[in-house]
C-alpha cells in the first residue's frame, strides 16, 4: 500500500490571534507533512510576521522551510484557497481553516484514508469540535462514534458517502481537484465548500467522512451578532440557487428557519458568557464588544 504525500493548504486574513496555534498543531505533525501552504489574502495585522517566524523556528538541518507562504491579492476566501490547492504538490491536498488545530494523529488518519480508499472516494472531511465552546464533550462523542460507524462501514466494504464537505477540516487528491477547480465558483458570498461538494459530485468525485482526522475549530461564529450571523447563514440557500438546486434551496432555507437560528438564539448567552480559558461562563464577558 502506497501511502501518499499530503500538503496542507491554509487561507488567512488577520489571523494574528490564531495562527501561532494553527502552525504549531501542524508542525508537530511535520513527519506525516509535505508542506504546510499558507495564503495570506491581504492581512494588515502581524499575521504574515507570526507565520514567517513559526517557519524558521522549524527549518531543517539544510534550511528548508516547512512552510511556504503565498500572497493572493485578490480578496475573498475561495481565490486564497484556489491560490493555494494549485500551488501544493502533494498528492493529497488538504484544506483548513486558520482558526483551526489539527488533533494528533490527523495527517496520518488522512493519509491512511487515501491510501486505502482514495480509488473511490477522493474527497473527504474529518470531524471538527469547538475548542472555546461550552457542552463540547457530548458533540465530541457524537463526533467519535460517527467516526467509528465510518470506519466499520469501510472495513465491510459498505458505502459511507458524505452529503458535502467541511471547509474546517477536509482534504481531496490533486486530480480530483484539477477535475473541480473549472467548476468552482469564486463569489464570496456563498459557502465555498458546499459549492465545491456540488461541483465535486456533479464530476463523479464521491465524498466521505475520513476516520479519526479530527480538529478543533473555533466557534467565533455563534458569538457574533444577529444579523452578521444572518447573513453568514444565508449564504447556504444561495450556493444552491447558483447551481439550479430548487429542492435543496428551499430545504435549506427551512433548516434555516426551524433549526438553525433557534439554535442560534438559544445559545448566544451562554456562548457569549464562556470563557475558554478559564473553562467558566462568566457575565462580564456579554458587555465585551462583538467581534464580526
Amino acid at each position: 500500500m502506497t501511502r501518499p504525500t499530503l500538503s496542507v493548504v491554509v487561507p488567512t486574513y488577520n489571523e494574528s490571534a490564531v495562527i501561532e496555534a494553527c502552525l504549531d498543531a501542524l508542525l508537530a505533525q511535520s513527519d506525516e507533512i509535505h508542506e504546510i501552504v499558507v495564503v495570506d489574502n491581504n492581512s494588515h495585522d502581524d499575521t504574515v510576521d507570526k507565520i514567517k517566524a513559526r517557519a524558521a523556528d522549524h527549518a531543517d538541518a539544510t534550511g528548508r522551510d516547512p512552510v511556504v507562504v503565498l500572497h493572493e491579492t485578490r480578496q475573498g476566501l475561495p481565490f486564497a484557497r484556489d491560490t493555494g490547492l494549485n500551488a501544493a504538490t502533494g498528492d493529497v491536498l488538504a484544506r483548513i481553516d486558520a482558526d483551526a488545530r489539527v488533533e494528533p494523529g490527523w495527517a496520518n488518519a488522512t493519509r491512511e484514508f487515501f491510501a486505502r480508499h482514495g480509488e473511490t472516494y477522493a474527497a473527504g472531511s474529518g470531524t471538527c469540535t469547538a475548542y472555546d465552546l461550552p457542552f463540547q464533550d457530548r458533540f465530541r462523542a457524537a463526533q467519535d462514534a460517527l467516526g467509528r460507524t465510518v470506519a466499520a462501514k469501510l472495513a465491510e466494504g459498505d458505502d459511507v458517502d458524505a452529503p458535502r464537505l467541511f471547509g474546517s477540516n477536509m482534504a481531496l487528491t490533486r486530480g480530483a481537484w484539477h477535475r473541480i477547480r473549472p467548476h468552482t465558483s469564486t463569489r464570496t458570498d456563498i459557502f465555498e465548500d458546499v459549492d465545491l461538494t456540488i461541483c465535486a459530485i456533479e464530476n463523479g468525485i464521491r465524498c466521505a467522512i475520513i476516520p479519526d482526522a479530527r480538529a478543533l475549530i473555533s466557534g467565533r461564529r455563534f458569538k457574533s451578532g444577529p444579523l452578521s450571523y444572518l447573513r453568514y447563514s444565508w449564504c447556504d440557500q444561495r450556493t444552491f440557487a447558483i447551481h439550479g438546486r430548487s429542492a435543496e434551496r428551499r430545504r435549506a432555507v427551512a433548516t434555516l428557519v426551524t433549526a438553525t437560528i433557534p439554535f442560534y438564539l438559544a445559545m448566544w448567552v451562554p456562548f457569549r458568557l464562556w470563557n475558554p480559558e478559564s473553562s467558566k461562563f462568566e457575565l462580564t464577558r456579554l458587555i465585551r464588544p462583538i467581534n464580526e
